[in-house]
């Protein structure tokens, strides 16, 4: 096949979208990638791409057209700007490049909905297949940024949304639950929404039944440090753990809720309980894990985001160590199915801090269920069965 992805990320910064593409290159498909500048990772454009440079590129079999983005800097402003300018940019592009020889169009949909716009006029100039792969659901990620319902935003974004879902010919999610609030919210028809959950490389396989002995169980939680993860209900049950076992909190990641969270451990005393690791490259990950006796798996409730399975939730699975989860929805019914450690509801610290508890009391005990966890994984989210999956989805 020619397929042709839209994706406002792509190298060198570190999204799965990476790995897809060239995949689906390595599995003999024509793959082009139409993207922005990379500045996820420091929000800023590397030098080296400014002034025009390095705008097509061929990485690891993948052709790769950029188009001009603001950087991404700090503050909202300049967030807005950086997404409308490669919805901008990207739009004219497909609306005026002679390249249209291909089979399929793919989108790979993170935050934010707009850079759906130019998926959608290759689609109208080729008559060709959209696909969609759906990470984030739109208007109720802006919730996250304390944009609800009523909220005249929130409003047009909301049928600008709808419009953009329904556009597409098939919807694939990452999570069970999109497929009730795209039908019921965003209006798409059930029979275009498919279900297609992240894998997770077997990076980790080296780590399988393996634990190292620190003196002390340690907890790890890796990935982005926002509002959504909702780590102040780990910290807040950590700080009402009794116990003479000593045990770790550690958190590797950045994000836009981490120095709210550097100071609410100083306001809670755990000082001597949890460390701020900052961001690392996927390479060091692997030594992060190993040290890790369980993981930490938690987002917010009372909403459709709370109700998704994070993609971290593969890795951990693959390592075959145990998970201590404070999650609702698709996380929740991932938990109960692998039995592979302890759970609670969203947002509850109190039955996470018991729960907590019995995993440092008696952790010898939870590492048959870490093994559950593995076993999960390889029935439901290894590479292959995602990649199969995804190319029926693309040539059907």
């Amino acid at each position: 096949m020619e397929i042709q992805i839209v994706s406002q990320h792509y190298h060198p910064d570190n999204f799965l979208i990476n790995d897809i593409a060239e995949e689906l290159a390595k599995r003999g498909h024509a793959v082009r990638v139409l993207t922005g500048l990379p500045d996820y990772a420091t929000s800023m454009i590397p030098q080296e791409y400014k002034f025009f440079r390095r705008r097509r590129e061929t990485i690891s079999g993948v052709n790769v057209r950029r188009v001009s983005t603001t950087a991404r800097r700090k503050g909202v402003l300049f967030r807005v700007l950086n997404y409308a300018s490669f919805a901008l940019a990207s739009s004219v592009y497909s609306l005026f490049t002679r390249k249209t020889d291909f089979d399929v169009i793919f989108i790979n949909q993170t935050s934010p909905i707009f850079q759906v716009f130019p998926a959608i006029i290759y689609k109208r100039r080729t008559g060709k297949k959209l696909v969609m792969y759906c990470y984030d659901l739109w208007p109720e990620s802006m919730k996250a940024w304390g944009v609800g319902a009523g909220n005249l935003a929130y409003n047009l974004v909301k049928k600008i949304s709808g419009r953009l879902y329904r556009a597409c010919d098939i919807i694939a999610i990452t999570s069970k639950p999109f497929k009730q609030y795209l039908v019921e919210v965003c209006g798409v028809a059930k029979e275009r929404i498919v279900y297609l959950p992240q894998y997770s490389e077997d990076t980790f396989e080296c780590i399988l039944g393996q634990y190292q002995d620190s003196g002390c169980v340690d907890f790890l939680f890796a990935g982005n440090v926002g509002a959504v993860q909702n780590l102040d209900c780990v910290l807040r049950a950590a700080a009402i753990v009794e116990t003479k076992k000593p045990f770790r909190i550690h958190i590797v990641g950045d994000g836009s809720e981490l120095e709210n969270l550097r100071q609410l451990t100083l306001e809670l005393g755990l000082e001597d309980n949890v460390t701020f690791h900052g961001r690392h490259s996927q390479k060091a990950m692997t030594d992060f894990y190993k040290m890790a006796d369980c993981f930490l798996l938690t987002l917010r409730g009372g909403d459709f985001i709370g109700m998704t399975l994070p993609g971290k939730a593969q890795g951990y699975l693959c390592t075959g160590k145990p998970i201590l989860a404070a999650i609702d929805g698709a996380g929740r019914e991932m938990m109960a199915e692998a039995d592979c450690g302890e759970y609670v509801p969203a947002n509850d610290h109190v039955a996470l801090a018991e729960k907590m508890l019995l995993m440092i009391e008696s952790f010898e005990n939870y590492k048959e269920k870490g093994m559950n966890g593995r076993r999960f994984y390889e029935s439901h989210y290894t590479k292959d069965i995602f990649y199969d999956s995804l190319i029926a989805i693309l040539g059907a």
